[in-house]
């Protein structure tokens, strides 16, 4: 098996040494903001925690719907290469989604996202792309597909897709909204936040996905001579 080479992203990481504390606020918008990155992409939300230290709960934190296309990939299926455009595209979303927290965080902060403390988000993110990596490299048929995934700025531009989601216009009253309610509620289910979030633009990246095979299965128009 060939050596498995991602990009790091250790010029994201913020040292951990000396950190200030964030506010309850920073990470109520750091929570929201991967509610936001989530519904953007279409992808279920089963709850968003924002906890407080005090009381011991368990930490902050958003969980949603897993990702079905890798996980297919992982169990050695019949036809991998039906597959792998469907993981490819769900990967990127989900290191999208944890790119989201660290970026909304920043957005509410006022500062640049490698400020950020964000390293367990951004080490789920790494591992996600080297998981597809690593399943692409148990098929010997998926040697010559998409490889997107390995590009050498992959990170650094889904931070800036996540920070653009999150920062946009048009979506800044949802991740208020998401965030206010979770300094409120303590807790947010599925129903909840799909409700909250009403109306707001979503990308289906899957749908998109299913369009471009559709269009290679395609027969080549045949001229009309």
């Amino acid at each position: 098996m060939s050596k498995v080479r991602i990009p790091n992203i250790e010029h994201l990481l913020r040292p951990r040494s000396g950190a200030p504390e964030v506010s309850r606020e920073a990470i109520a918008y750091h929570e929201a903001g991967h509610v936001l990155v989530c519904h953007h992409y279409s992808r279920d939300i089963v709850q968003a925690t924002l906890s407080d230290e005090a009381t011991g709960n368990e930490p902050s934190h958003v969980q949603f719907a897993p990702n079905h296309a890798l996980l297919s990939l992982m169990q050695r299926p019949g036809s991998p290469q039906l597959i792998w455009p469907e993981a490819v595209a769900q990967t990127l979303s989900t290191v999208c989604i944890l790119f989201g927290g660290p970026a909304a965080q920043a957005f509410y902060q006022g500062v640049a996202l490698h400020q950020i403390d964000g390293g367990y988000d951004y080490q789920l993110a790494v591992r996600s792309l080297l998981s597809l990596e690593q399943s692409r490299l148990a098929h010997p048929e998926l040697a010559e597909v998409d490889l997107s995934h390995r590009d050498v700025g992959i990170l650094d531009r889904l931070a800036a897709d996540a920070s653009r989601i999150v920062q946009h216009l048009d979506n800044q009253l949802y991740l208020d909204r998401i965030a206010l309610r979770l300094m409120v509620r303590g807790s947010l289910g599925g129903e909840e936040i799909n409700d909250l979030l009403s109306g707001m633009k979503r990308q289906d990246r899957m749908g998109d996905v299913h369009r471009k095979l559709v269009e290679r299965r395609r027969p080549p128009a045949r001229d009309g001579n």
